[in-house]
């Protein structure tokens, strides 16, 4: 993947961008947040930041990863 880049396309199940070193994920549901935040962590990938956006069906999660220190980012 490379740095300041968003991949994503229409039929993608969630929204992933890079910045430096720092991962977003937009996950529609509570279930992709746990899938997400379980292979995060496994490649050594930290919870810094998460918020709820929106009401009722058209609610998001938003996510954010710091890599650590002295680590190449490790995406899933």
């Amino acid at each position: 993947m490379k740095d300041n880049t968003i991949y994503n396309e229409a039929d993608n199940m969630i929204y992933v961008k890079s910045k430096n070193d720092q991962i977003f994920i937009i996950c529609n549901d509570m279930s992709q947040v746990d899938n997400v935040q379980k292979k995060m962590h496994k490649h050594g990938n930290i919870m810094v930041y998460f918020e709820e956006w929106d009401e009722d069906k058209d609610k998001k999660y938003i996510i954010t990863f710091q890599v650590r220190d002295g680590q190449k980012p490790v995406y899933n």
